[in-house]
């Protein structure tokens, strides 16, 4: 294997020499630049404590180990994109980004054909990655109003670019690290936004989107448990209860927001009807939030896909900076109650992000929440307050 791999940023001389550092860009590529390897990772590690419950459970402290993810990406020629991805943060590495994307122009406008496992396209934070999204945990409309299969699943993704708009459609099974609960589903979704106001000073986002999944005809029952003021806390979650004999359900929300400035603000609704053998159950879930980028910083949204996603300070703090400082503040809420025994959420958080560089983010929410379950360990009103902290490093 000797003369594979070669250091130095210019292509070797030698014609043994199959890949080279290019230190710019961090990544391995071939002499003529065909083929590129980019390592990359990320790791959030996450401290959390609840208090003011009424049950002794709930008033606890803990430390999590969210995400210790690793993988490689990078292109084969000019149009084909791959990735590989594996998190090693639970008690087995599971696959979560795996997936090759065509890339190409069509009838004037850009376009991507993806096949594997990538994270489906349903709202503005449900489309984000982790990475970039303002709060430490996605809104209540990602994470309640979303298929059985979970955020990623193994199957196919078209997208269609225009100016100031897109649209997804995917097919979709099972995501890898929901193998043994979602086996046997299937699930259809499309998503688009769209920018009717867009210029130096701000623009306005519009998006809407909707999935239906069929489920096998033996699921016995239907479960779901939503994390409430943060993931750390296990006794504290928004409950579905158990649907007998599930069929089908169909999820479908709507996206209004804006960015002007260093300001933002968001809202999401979403909407989740499950149809079981004897009965119809409906979800509902509404989020609203907004912040400022103190620093005068860029604001995260990204408006070709849509979304948010990380950004590179404009003083990092190996330079001598201050990083990049947001305040965001959040309202959410999710209702459950028109199931048996489904329970009802309410969340208030503010939260500060200090992004110290391009690859480092340290972030700090404060909750105030109150939940409703109808039975159980925890039956009855409760609230109280949570703080929580994490450490995020990207690559």
């Amino acid at each position: 294997m000797a003369g594979v791999l070669a250091a130095g940023g210019a292509a070797p001389a030698a014609a043994d020499s199959l890949l080279t550092w290019d230190e710019p860009g961090r990544q391995f590529v071939s002499p003529v630049g065909e083929v590129s390897i980019h390592p990359k990772g990320r790791l959030l590690l996450d401290v959390g404590v609840t208090g003011g419950s009424s049950h002794d459970e709930r008033n606890l402290s803990a430390s999590e180990l969210r995400a210790a993810r690793l993988g490689v990406d990078g292109m084969v020629g000019e149009r084909l994109y791959y990735t590989v991805e594996g998190d090693f943060s639970g008690e087995a590495p599971v696959l979560r980004g795996t997936y090759v994307a065509w890339r190409d122009r069509l009838a004037g406008h850009d376009v991507e054909l993806t096949l594997g496992n990538r994270l489906s396209e349903r709202g503005l934070d449900g489309s984000s990655s982790s990475d970039g999204t303002p709060f430490m945990e996605r809104n209540t409309v990602a994470t309640a109003i979303a298929p059985l299969k979970g955020f990623y699943g193994w199957g196919a993704i078209g997208k269609v670019f225009g100016p100031g708009w897109h649209v997804a459609v995917q097919a979709a099974g099972h995501d890898p690290a929901n193998r043994e609960l979602a086996r046997g589903t299937q699930a259809y979704l499309a998503r688009a936004h769209w920018n009717p106001v867009r210029g130096e000073g701000g623009l306005a986002h519009l998006g809407v989107w909707g999935f239906h999944e069929d489920f096998p005809s033996d699921m016995a029952s239907l479960t779901r448990t939503t994390t409430w003021a943060g993931h750390y806390n296990e006794h504290l979650k928004v409950s579905l209860g158990a649907l007998i004999d599930p069929r089908s359900s169909d999820g479908y929300g709507l996206e209004l927001g804006g960015v002007r400035g260093p300001f933002w603000s968001f809202a999401e609704a979403g909407r989740r009807d499950v149809e079981t053998r004897s009965d119809h159950v409906q979800i509902d879930a509404v989020s609203l939030s907004a912040g400022w980028m103190v620093t005068g910083d860029p604001t995260t949204y990204a408006p070709k896909l849509g979304n948010v996603g990380k950004i590179a300070p404009l003083e990092p703090v190996s330079r001598g900076g201050i990083g990049g400082w947001e305040v965001a503040v959040r309202y959410q809420r999710l209702d459950n109650t028109d199931a048996p025994q489904g329970a009802w959420g309410e969340e208030t958080t503010l939260g500060v992000n200090w992004r110290l560089e391009a690859w480092m983010r340290l972030m700090v929410n404060v909750s105030r929440w109150k939940v409703v379950h109808p039975a159980g360990p925890y039956a009855g009103a409760d609230q109280g307050e949570a703080l929580a902290g994490r450490l995020q490093v990207n690559f």
